[in-house]
């Protein structure tokens, strides 16, 4: 091996520094960068103070003698100094050479300066090296059992990924090991305890399955291992992960019997260069269905079909685990009556915390849950969840109008009516406090169970709002045959009157016909107040918007306002 290419040489140990210190991130560059001027202000002080042979030459010899000490360390450092300080002394010279001053005494306080100053370099890039260890262990181990976390694994996916030791094609495993008892193991011998047999069990599967193999933990009851070597036998493969899981893990002479399920997804290389993250998410979630239905073992190789139902299940999981955490949270906009200046109605919308995307309205989630088929899922839970609030508000002697849109996806469900009726009639709130919002265009459309359904809530005192009026196939005719108490008038017409005077006409002739016919027009969308003004103007008896009021949590609705 060359000497350029021994890991021990200096070259290599600068290269290395230089490298490190070029990944670090810019406060820390900041900070040695600031430590590095101290010392140069320091060196140019020492230099004054020493004085020492006639060339200013060895003065030169402190900013080796820094670099020896950040590089090496301060033992190093130190000796390192101190032979250059004696080098430099009167022992090396002839007296001829030697200034009086300097045989008096000055060489020993170069001497010193030389050690001192090589001894604090080294000393300060320990300090540094520890605290970049330190924080290193923190961003990449799991505390508790110092195992590789999800940052490193995450990491170990995208380096597999961006390998040019292997071939495109090559394939590679992600295990994931559910240990579903170790709560209660955890509540029986201790925390210290669960995490030692944690660590014995991420030794014994490293074994089983290789040592390429990297295994980490990702959460209290979650160990994934990685192998850039995928087993070609899966049958194989399968039955030796089944009978490692079947046997007790021995912890100080005790056994522990492990109570856990394993999914393995096999991906191929150029899938982690295109998106890791992705990849390890599918692999998550494929465990977890596994562990759903409640399979020991579960294996899938990932193509195209496997794809599009992995995603559908990782954000069915991922909403279903929103909502029952409360990372969704319904929200409640205040609706402006204009005859009596006061807010009648609050209508129900929500938003969503995501992890990934941060805070999300409806308008911005509602594709993802249309894709994923979940509006009668999220549609019955925002019903529930309003009758919730509604009850509570009920037993304090409140009594407030609400309107619920449910038609997320254009559709009337009948078992979102259902619900509906259920929590009426549980509640014992008074339908005729409830707004039923059903779009336009679903109301063109009613089958004929819907249609039933529908009419009975309005029997019992609910009233249907048909909202987006004006955008799709209504007509001012359309006034006289739909089923419904009152019309929310689209943005885009309200929009349009502002600009244009036939709009305008068109807009006061549909609000004038309604209310001859008996129903109430609502407008939403009011952001502004030539809007405003506008809709006043007319006759519009309820007004919405961000100029009147936002979207409000629990918390926050002006009650005072309300009648």
């Amino acid at each position: 091996m060359s000497k350029s290419e021994d890991p021990y040489s200096f070259a290599t140990w600068c290269k290395e520094s230089l490298i490190n210190f070029t990944k670090m991130n810019a406060e820390k560059q900041v900070f040695i960068g600031f430590v590095l001027a101290i010392f140069i202000a320091a060196f140019i002080r020492v230099i004054e103070m020493t004085g020492g042979l006639p060339s200013l030459y060895e003065h030169l010899l402190y900013f080796p003698l820094v670099l020896t000490g950040l590089l090496l360390g301060p033992r190093i450092g130190a000796l390192a100094g101190f032979m250059c300080g004696v080098l430099l002394s009167p022992f090396s010279f002839s007296d001829s050479l030697i200034s009086s001053n300097e045989i008096a005494g000055g060489w020993i306080l170069r001497l010193l300066a030389f050690t001192f100053i090589a001894t604090i370099a080294g000393i300060i890039a320990r300090v540094v090296k520890e605290l970049n260890g330190a924080e290193k262990s923190a961003k990449f181990k799991y505390q508790g059992t110092d195992l590789p976390n999800i940052n490193a694994l995450l990491e170990q996916l995208e380096t597999i990924g961006h390998s040019k030791d292997k071939a495109p094609d090559d394939l590679i495993d992600i295990f994931n090991f559910r240990l579903q008892n170790m709560e209660k193991i955890q509540q029986q011998v201790g925390t210290e305890k669960a995490n030692e047999l944690v660590k014995q069990m991420a030794i014994q599967l490293k074994k089983l399955l290789g040592d390429q193999v990297h295994v980490g933990q990702t959460s209290k009851n979650e160990l994934v291992g990685v192998s850039a070597e995928a087993e070609e036998n899966t049958k194989e493969l399968q039955s030796k992960i089944e009978s490692f899981l079947e046997k007790p893990i021995v912890v100080d002479g005790v056994s522990y019997q492990m109570d856990s399920a394993a999914g393995v997804l096999r991906v191929k290389k150029d899938q982690l260069k295109e998106d890791h993250q992705k990849v390890f998410d599918e692999a998550q979630a494929h465990a977890f269905n596994a562990f759903q239905k409640k399979q020991q073992f579960s294996f899938l190789e990932q193509n195209d079909n496997a794809i599009d139902q992995i995603e559908e299940v990782t954000f069915s999981r991922q909403f279903s685990e929103a909502m029952k955490n409360n990372d969704i949270q319904l929200y409640f906009q205040p609706r402006l009556n204009t005859n009596t200046g006061y807010f009648s109605v609050l209508e129900i919308s929500a938003k969503w915390v995501h992890p990934k995307r941060g805070g999300m309205n409806l308008e911005e989630f509602k594709p993802m849950i249309e894709e994923a088929s979940l509006t009668q899922q999220f549609t019955s839970w925002m019903i529930q969840r309003t009758f919730k609030d509604l009850k509570t508000w009920l037993k304090q002697k409140v009594i407030v109008r609400v309107s619920i849109n449910i038609t997320i996806n254009d559709i009337v469900d009948p078992i979102v009516l259902n619900v509906l009726a259920h929590e009426l009639q549980d509640s014992k709130f008074p339908a005729r406090q409830v707004y039923i919002e059903v779009s336009e265009r679903a109301l063109m459309s009613l089958s004929d169970k819907s249609k039933r359904y529908l009419e009975r809530l309005r029997s019992v005192g609910c009233n249907v709002i048909a909202s987006h009026f004006g955008e799709g196939r209504s007509t001012i005719q359309s006034l006289f045959v739909l089923p419904v108490d009152a019309v929310k008038l689209s943005e885009e017409l309200v929009q349009k009157a502002t600009s244009h005077s036939d709009k305008k006409r068109e807009l006061a002739s549909m609000v004038k016909m309604a209310r001859a016919r008996g129903l109430t027009t609502i407008a939403t969308g009011i952001n502004d107040r030539a809007k405003l003004l506008l809709l006043k103007q007319i006759g519009c008896e309820e007004l919405q918007g961000s100029i009147l009021s936002k979207s409000l949590k629990k918390a926050d609705i002006p009650w005072a306002r309300i009648r």
